[in-house]
């Protein structure tokens, strides 16, 4: 292909809406930048619940000074597909689809980043530098029960129409399980939700508790804390609870247990990962990690407290790495 080989001044790996921004960043910086992702762009947007509303509002998810026009008081998932899919255009990023990075190597002043392309042979970029901003969504928290497996059980949820008129367990007790619980609910599904802590997560939207704890009022939705899924069944699932063991009926798992990031890639470049804390070693100021024209980009800086860095902060991570990179070049020069 015609780009294997090329010597491109920065890779950015992941086309999430930080990855985007980095790229735009590194444009109007006069720097050329080719963006690698293993799914589709704002893959993570993609797999969010079709009909979810953002919390933030449009001007602070919006990036690269595109804006961002919205029907209502906050973007709908809709509306972010298009408006990130605009972004690409407007910009003219170079975006790489469906190609995985499985390994990147330093050469001299260099990095040398292997990928491969869906059904297409690999390709070796020579980059001078490398942005990881991978983010959460392709590694889910397992629970590594028997049963996790099967077909009916999944990590992510987009609509509860799936599960009309049949039975729903929803693992997790965070804004996610409490959502996919609402809309299993709204859709005609018979639900029930396990916790293995005695409430909800600390950070449940206000405004969607009084819903939920109507329906667990009235028998729509059944709780279940302090428990724990001990093994899937292809129509049950058994819990360890306070009382005992319970089996209760379950023809769709939705596991909503939360993400962790996948620090591989930096571990084989030498970038020590806090273990308490999961955030890769790296300056604040610059976003680049100990490793000199390595940085991180977006969630993958909040470690394992996927709370702490969201799009509207994330965003400004390129703008940093940007100027990061030109200063050095202007010492250099």
């Amino acid at each position: 292909m015609s780009e294997a080989g090329r010597r491109l001044p920065v890779v950015v790996i992941g086309a999430g809406p930080c990855g985007l921004a980095a790229a735009v960043a590194l444009g109007r910086a006069g720097l050329d930048a080719i963006v690698i992702e293993k799914d589709s762009v704002v893959s993570s947007i993609a797999r969010y619940p079709t009909y979810m509303t953002f919390f933030s509002t449009a001007e602070k998810i919006a990036i690269g000074g595109v804006p961002f026009p919205v029907a209502g008081a906050k973007p709908t998932r809709q509306e972010a597909l298009a408006y990130y899919r605009r972004v690409v255009v407007e910009h003219a990023l170079t975006v790489r689809q469906y190609e995985l990075v499985d390994r990147v190597v330093p050469e001299d002043d260099w990095f040398v980043v292997h990928s491969k392309p869906r059904g297409l042979e690999p390709i070796e970029r020579r980059a001078q530098a490398v942005v990881f901003a991978t983010g959460y969504f392709g590694t889910p928290n397992r629970l590594g029960v028997p049963g996790e497996g099967l077909p009916h059980v999944t990590h992510f949820f987009h609509e509860g129409h799936e599960a009309f008129q049949r039975t729903a367990l929803v693992v997790g007790g965070g804004n996610s399980a409490v959502e996919t619980s609402l809309d299993l609910c709204r859709a005609g599904a018979k639900v029930t939700m396990v916790h293995f802590g005695p409430t909800f997560d600390k950070n449940i939207k206000p405004w969607v508790l009084p819903d939920f704890e109507a329906r667990v009022a009235a028998g729509e939705i059944a709780v279940r804390w302090h428990a724990r899924v001990k093994a899937i069944e292809p129509d049950s699932v058994l819990l360890n609870t306070a009382r005992g063991e319970e089996r209760v009926g379950a023809q769709h798992v939705y596991l909503m247990t939360g993400y962790t990031p996948r620090p591989e890639l930096l571990d084989s470049l030498g970038i020590r990962v806090d273990a308490a804390t999961g955030v890769p070693a790296h300056d604040p100021s610059t976003m680049e990690t100990p490793r000199r024209g390595v940085f991180i980009a977006g969630v993958l800086a909040s470690g394992l407290d996927a709370n702490k860095i969201f799009i509207e902060n994330g965003r400004d991570h390129g703008e940093l790495i940007a100027r990061a990179l030109t200063d050095a070049a202007t010492r250099m020069a």
